[in-house]
C-alpha cells in the first residue's frame, strides 16, 4: 500500500513538472526600430530570458545588459554598410536562436561646398600628418572594453540646433569626399560641450583635421568624439561623469567657423549621434 502511495505522489509530481514546461514563456527577440539602414543604431531586447544572453551581429560581439523582462544590447549599423540580410546570433538558456536582420537602402543628401584651394589640397608634410593621425583615431576602437556608460545618453549641446547633418556626402571643389561622419552643431565659441554619458578620455590632443579633439570611451564599444574644440577641460585617461563640462566650442583644425563636430562608434561602426541620445537605455 505504501509503496502505492509513492508512486503516485511521483507521478503527480512529473505531471507538475510537464504542465509547468507546457506553460513556460518562450524568450520572445525585439528589434527596435523595426527598419534599419546604414548609420542606424539598433537595439536587440530579449524578453523572457531566464539567464544571460549572449550573441552576435553580422559577426561582431554583442553586449547584452539586464533590462525590464529581459536583455537589451545596443547595435551599431555602419554608414558604408550595403542593403541586405544579415544573421543575428543568440545563445540563451542552454540554446541558440537565429535571426535575420535587413538592413534597408537609405539615402543621404549631398552637399557641395567651395573652400580654399589649401583646404582640399594638402602639402605633403600636411598629408603625412593627417595619414598618422587617422591611422591613430583607427587604433583605439577595441571590441571588448568594459561597460561604463549608465542610463541613456545625453545631447552635449542642449538646445542648439543641428547644422550639417550626419551622412552627408560631400563634394569640395568639385571633388568627391568621404561622407560626413558626425553631426555639425552650431553655437558660440566658448559655449560648454558636456560628457553625453560615464567615460573616460581616451584620446586628448590637437589634430590636423579635427584641432583640438577629446575622445570618450562609454565601454561596450561605445565611443564619442568631439572637434574643433577651443578649449579642453579633461586630461587623457580622466574619468567624467555624465553631464561634466568636457570642452569648449572653437573653431580648430579645418574650420570655417565655430561649432561642435559630435561623432559615435559602437562597435567600431560609424553611427548617427542623434540616434543615441533617441535611445531608451536602462
Amino acid at each position: 500500500m505504501r509503496n502505492r502511495i509513492v508512486q503516485i505522489i511521483f507521478i503527480i509530481l512529473i505531471g507538475l513538472v510537464s504542465v509547468k514546461h507546457s506553460f513556460a514563456i518562450e524568450p520572445a527577440i525585439v528589434l527596435s526600430p523595426k527598419k534599419v539602414g546604414p548609420g542606424d543604431i539598433m537595439t536587440v531586447t530579449v524578453k523572457n530570458a531566464s539567464g544571460p544572453v549572449e550573441g552576435s551581429f553580422n559577426g561582431k560581439h554583442l553586449y547584452f545588459n539586464p533590462a525590464k523582462n529581459g536583455y537589451k544590447a545596443v547595435v551599431g549599423i555602419d554608414l558604408k554598410t550595403d542593403p541586405g540580410t544579415y544573421p543575428l546570433n543568440l545563445t540563451m538558456d542552454g540554446r541558440t536562436l537565429a535571426r535575420n536582420v535587413v538592413i534597408a537602402r537609405k539615402k543621404y543628401p549631398v552637399q557641395k561646398l567651395t573652400l580654399p584651394e589649401d583646404m582640399v589640397v594638402l602639402s605633403p608634410e600636411n598629408e603625412a600628418r593627417a595619414d598618422r593621425e587617422q591611422r591613430k583615431m583607427a587604433a583605439i576602437w577595441p571590441l571588448d572594453s568594459p561597460r561604463i556608460w549608465q542610463g541613456s545618453f545625453m545631447d552635449p549641446l542642449p538646445g542648439k540646433t543641428p547644422g550639417t547633418p550626419f551622412g552627408v556626402r560631400r563634394i569640395i571643389n568639385n571633388i568627391p569626399k568621404n561622407p560626413h561622419t558626425g553631426v555639425d552643431i552650431t553655437a558660440e565659441e566658448g559655449e560648454p560641450v558636456k560628457a553625453p554619458n560615464d567615460g573616460v578620455a581616451i584620446l586628448v590632443e590637437e589634430q590636423f583635421y579635427s584641432g583640438n579633439s577629446v575622445v570618450l570611451d562609454h565601454g561596450q564599444g561605445i565611443y564619442t568624439m568631439f572637434f574643433h574644440l577651443s578649449m579642453v577641460n579633461v586630461k587623457y585617461g580622466q574619468a567624467v561623469r555624465k553631464g561634466d563640462v568636457i570642452a569648449f566650442v572653437g573653431s580648430t583644425g579645418r574650420s570655417t567657423g565655430a561649432h561642435l563636430h559630435w561623432g559615435v562608434r559602437v562597435q567600431e561602426a560609424k553611427v548617427d549621434p542623434l540616434a543615441l541620445i533617441k535611445l531608451r537605455l536602462e
